[in-house]
Formats: structure tokens, sequence, C-alpha cells
């Protein structure tokens, strides 16, 4: 597998016209292509489809590659935007659901036992709930989640991607993974089996030559900051009124100078929040 420092000396010798460094750059490539694309589309056919059109594009385009250094989010940007065009200039509906998963995947999970406090059952019944839920998410908040927690990209390097300021990287990701927490809840499901649900979700989709026991999703790849948390939770209308609950108490149980000087300051945030959102939106 490619180092980052290998892959930055390919793409500047396939700029330069060497063949071999290509033909590598586009094979380094393909693995993690098919992985994001196909959990982008949970469509396998039309994943390697795509997967081909984009090498294509990056074969054509890679003396346009300013930074090297930034090659992945270059990468995923063409990959993302074959994928729209596909379902926009094809009038498509995103066919997913749980059937387009691997039946065998699935019962090799099921096969062995895990340490995340569920039955055989409950793990079958968290498996569908999740690919449905991230089936009824946004495009882009499927693609942010998926270059987030199995790309494991920085939030400043999906920002890259995204050509956007890395603060809006971050209040998307709050919102895709605030939107996928609602829709497993409707599901019975509790906060806490997020992670749980995430790691499930990477290991049914994970390619079928690569290790799926690396699709561990942790607390802090979720993790956003307070500042793209209240940008998040202000651009919502339970959200606001979440902030301003939390505000009112906090005035009502003041007792000193110093909390009314802490209230103040979390109206302010909230305010800034607001306005951090309307701009973005």
């Amino acid at each position: 597998m490619c180092t980052d420092i290998d892959i930055v000396e390919l793409v500047r010798q396939a700029q330069h016209g060497d063949r071999q460094a290509m033909d590598r750059l586009a094979e380094a490539a393909r693995g993690r292509l098919s992985a994001y694309i196909y959990r982008l589309t949970l469509n396998h056919d039309l994943a390697q489809d795509l997967v081909q059109e984009t090498l294509l594009k990056m074969v054509e385009n890679v003396r346009n590659i300013e930074r090297p250094d930034r090659f992945w989010p270059w990468l995923f940007r063409t990959a993302l935007g074959q994928v729209q065009h596909h379902y926009r200039d094809e009038a498509r509906t995103q066919q997913i659901g749980f059937s387009s998963i691997s039946r065998q995947r699935l019962s090799d999970y099921l096969a062995h036992d895990r340490d995340d406090g569920l039955d055989r059952l409950m793990r079958k019944e968290l498996a569908e709930a999740v690919v449905d839920a991230m089936a009824q998410l946004k495009l882009t908040y499927r693609s942010v989640l998926t270059l987030r927690c199995y790309e494991q990209l920085s939030f400043a390097e999906i920002a890259d991607m995204m050509d956007c300021k890395e603060l809006r990287a971050r209040v998307l990701f709050f919102r895709a993974r605030h939107s996928l927490r609602r829709r497993l809840t409707k599901r019975g499901f509790g906060k806490g089996l997020l992670l749980t649900a995430l790691g499930l979700f990477g290991w049914l989709t994970a390619p079928a030559d690569t290790a799926a026991a690396g699709t561990t999703v942790t607390a802090a790849s979720c993790q956003v900051g307070a500042a793209a948390t209240i940008a998040g939770l202000a651009g919502t209308p339970s959200g606001i009124a979440t902030l301003v609950t939390t505000t009112g108490l906090t005035f009502m149980l003041s007792l000193s100078l110093e909390q009314i000087a802490c209230a103040i300051l979390l109206v302010a945030a909230v305010l800034v929040g607001l306005l951090i959102a309307f701009v973005f939106e």
C-alpha cells in the first residue's frame, strides 16, 4: 500500500508523463475509490462503472493538480462529482436498501461474538436500521460521514475537498451525524449505539479484499468542536430550542457575577452560531 509520501511522488511523476507512475497511481486509487463510491451508491455494478469514470478523469486531469499533497481530497471531489452527475443527468433515483448489502458479509459478522453488548438478533436489526438510515441521508451527508469515519480524512482535508472553510466541514459532519442518530432513534436504538452502528455499516460495506475489522469508528473521529456544535444546533428548530432552553436555565440558576458572565457568553455564542448557519446555508 502506497504511503502519502509515495502518492505525492507518483502524482509528480505522472504529471511529467511517466506512464508507469500513472499506472501505479491508478492502482493505489482504485481501492479507496471503490469503497468510497460503493458507500455512496450501495450498488456494486454502478460503483465499478463510476470508479472507471473517475480514474479516467484522474488520468485526463492529473496535470491540473496544483497541490500533489492534496491528491486524495481532489480525487474524492472528482468521484463525488461523478456520482452526482449520474443521479442528476440520468434522472435516476437512488435505489438503496438493505438487500444491496452482502449477505455473506452480514453472516460473517453475526457468526462471531462481539464486545458491543448486543445479541445476535439486535445486531441484525441494527444492521438493517443503519443501512436504511444511511440510505435516507442526503448524498453530501453520506459522503462526509464516509470521508471522516472510514477514509479518515481530517476536517481540513474534507474542507479542501468541498472547497469550503474547515468550520463548514465540521458543521456538515455534525448535521450528518445528527441526522443519522435521529433516524436510528426512531428505530428504537439509543444515542449510545451510534458508533457501533457506524462501525457496523463500515464492516458491511468494506471491499471484499479489505480487512473489515479495520472499520472501527472512534469517538474522537466524531467530535467536531464547540463552535461547530453550536452552529450545527442553531441550524435546526430543535437545536435552537435546546440552546435557548439551556441559556434560560443558566440565567435562572445564576447566583454569581461569574455565572451571569458565562450565560451572556453563551447567548453571544448562540447568536454567532445562528449567523454562521445563515451564511453557510
